[in-house]
């Protein structure tokens, strides 16, 4: 029989026949020979046909063709079987109805997550139905301050979608071309797949209704409505077809997992930051007000301003600025779309030579574990160390601890009470950063149950790792709170307090997280990526336990108020010592009763951490 060669660009995923997220064969029906090949009769061998019967020895077994699609076995008789074409659209269509179905199983199958999503989505029609109000109001103002405000929103609009991605690695992976590279889709259907697939959800729905509301800005000119709801569509093509190309450019210019890493945690240290940023640019807009215009004109002959500027000039009559202005726009649309297509076609290069790659980096010695005694308390302790200075979801924290200090900082200026709450946040933060410690260790928990690790040690190693990160971030903490407070007396009392939250709560995160897990974003993800299968029942146990160690916290806090209103320092010395007793003590309970927890359940924890992902 003649070999078929298929084109990869030609057979695309088919989402209508799935089962558990594998493609399944089309239909034979698809396929035709050629005139005067033997029929095929769908048992994997040709039909035999008077003359032309072919010998029983060289028909090919059902069994050995049953993952074969029909549609591109070969065909009897020499001839090459045909494969049906699938336009760019299809194939396009084809990927959003898969994103869809995901959506769609995703919301079904646990009540939790549908509840979750209908409470972000009525909170985004309330962000949504402000937004319409404030773009009918502006439509009563001067026609220079519609396109001023028209200009400057649609360029954050644009820059919010073409940053979030990479802010936001992998954290909707459904048509990820890491995952796609493996299957035979071309770059062209792919690429209007993942901009049909930005219409699926949230953000990608609001977008749409807000660029289509945007008409009303413009009521004073029904010329400039008529033309304000093409260019809302082109200035929303331009949003999703620049977000896939960055998206597609950042996974090219990554090369590897520590750039992806540092932009995921400094971009979350940006999020804390985004409070004080605001507040910022809100404080001096008075001063730059009369700027704006000028900063919107400049803006309006760049890719990012171009196209909402556009109902402006039509309104104003000026047709030549208009039209140069939608040149400009259907240029930038036009590069991003190539740019995106060459970084799509390397990144699903990439993906599927990434199992041949390997690493031949030579390793000597044993590090950090040979300065140690050998001991599985301290082989847990390094082990969990290396996690916080190299794994991105530990040492996202790192970076948490001076973006809340600046918060704090900027804060302050306007209540002092908010720099007292920061030594004893970070404690309380910090304690409770090791209840996903199992969770984060996923499958490679099994080297603690396989080599007989007790749990007693398992509990202690974790603590000492914890303790040599979280004391540093404590005492800085504290050096902002003295420098802001100036309250010298006040000093034990908080210590007394950060230590009660810290060692305590250590205890108790002990105990919990031996009996209880929820899920955490999978090993060699970056912390922004949403867990799968975290629900809001995972959120409330997690608010419960932070709650019980406030609880704990609570007579250091009591004599730390009583030294306040009474200014005697023996109050404060006396919260030192009550915190030092009180956390030392539930650090020991705790890690004694999460130990034997951990003995008696540890295959249990080992297979619930396992299926997260």
């Amino acid at each position: 029989m003649a070999s078929s060669r298929v084109n990869p660009d030609q057979y695309p995923l088919d989402p209508s026949r799935t089962t558990s997220g594998r493609a399944q064969p089309r239909d034979s029906t698809t396929s035709s020979a050629e005139p005067g090949a033997a029929p095929w009769d769908g048992t994997g061998s040709p039909t035999a046909h008077g003359a032309d019967a072919r010998d029983a020895a060289t028909t090919v077994p059902a069994e050995a063709d049953a993952a074969v699609p029909r549609s591109v076995r070969p065909a009897g008789g020499g001839a090459a079987a045909t494969v049906r074409h699938l336009g760019v659209l299809e194939e396009a269509r084809r990927l959003a109805s898969l994103k869809w179905r995901v959506l769609r199983n995703t919301l079904s199958r646990s009540t939790w997550v549908l509840v979750g999503t209908i409470l972000g989505g009525l909170y985004a029609l309330g962000v949504l139905a402000m937004l319409m109000i404030s773009l009918y109001f502006l439509g009563a103002e001067e026609l220079r301050w519609v396109v001023t405000a028209s200009v400057l929103l649609g360029t954050a609009l644009l820059l919010g979608w073409w940053i979030l991605p990479v802010a936001t690695s992998k954290a909707d992976a459904t048509l990820d071309p890491a995952r796609l590279g493996l299957f035979p889709l071309s770059t062209s259907g792919l690429l209007v797949g993942q901009v049909l697939g930005a219409l699926i959800g949230i953000p990608g729905a609001l977008t749409l209704v807000a660029g289509l509301g945007w008409a009303v800005a413009w009521r004073s000119s029904l010329p400039a409505v008529l033309v304000s709801i093409p260019c809302a569509l082109l200035g929303l093509l331009l949003a999703f077809v620049g977000s896939r190309c960055v998206s597609a450019v950042s996974l090219r210019l990554a090369g590897g997992r520590r750039t992806t890493e540092t932009v995921s945690i400094v971009a979350l240290a940006l999020a804390v930051l985004t409070g004080p940023i605001i507040a910022a640019l809100g404080a001096g807009l008075e001063r730059v007000w009369g700027l704006l215009p000028t900063w919107a004109a400049v803006l309006a002959w760049t890719p990012l301003g171009a196209v909402w500027a556009v109902p402006g000039d039509v309104a104003l009559g000026h047709w030549g600025a208009a039209l140069a202005r939608l040149l400009i726009t259907a240029v930038s649309i036009v590069a991003l779309t190539v740019l995106a297509r060459v970084a799509l076609r390397r990144a699903l290069g990439d993906a599927a030579a990434g199992a041949a790659r390997g690493s031949t980096k030579a390793m000597e010695g044993i590090g950090l574990f040979g300065r140690v005694p050998a001991t599985p308390t301290w082989a847990v302790a390094v082990r969990c160390l290396l996690y916080w200075t190299r794994d991105p979801r530990y040492s996202a924290s790192l970076v948490m601890v001076p973006a809340m200090c600046a918060v704090a900082w900027f804060l302050t200026s306007q209540s002092g009470f908010v720099v007292w709450l920061l030594p004893a946040g970070i404690a309380l933060l910090m304690a409770f950063a090791i209840s996903a410690d199992i969770s984060y260790d996923n499958s490679a928990f099994s080297l603690h149950v396989l080599a007989g690790v007790p749990g007693l040690a398992d509990r202690l190693g974790r603590v000492m790792a914890l303790f040599v990160v979280s004391v540093p971030l404590v005492a800085v903490a504290l050096v902002v709170w003295l420098v802001r407070a100036g309250d010298w007396g006040a000093v034990p009392a908080m210590l007394g307090l950060c230590a009660t939250l810290l060692l305590g709560g250590a205890g108790v995160v002990s105990v919990v997280s031996a009996r209880y897990t929820y899920p955490t974003p999978p090993p060699g993800s970056t912390p922004m990526k949403s867990a799968q299968g975290f629900t809001l029942l995972n959120l409330v146990m997690q608010f419960v336990l932070m709650g019980v160690i406030v609880l704990l916290g609570l007579p250091a806090l009591a004599l730390l108020v009583v030294y306040l209103i009474s200014g005697d320092h023996t109050w404060s010395w006396l919260a030192l010592a009550v915190g030092l007793v009180e956390g030392l003590a539930l650090l020991w309970i705790g890690a004694r009763a999460g130990g034997r927890w951990l003995d008696a359940r540890a295959p249990e924890l080992l297979q619930e951490v396992s299926a997260y992902r």
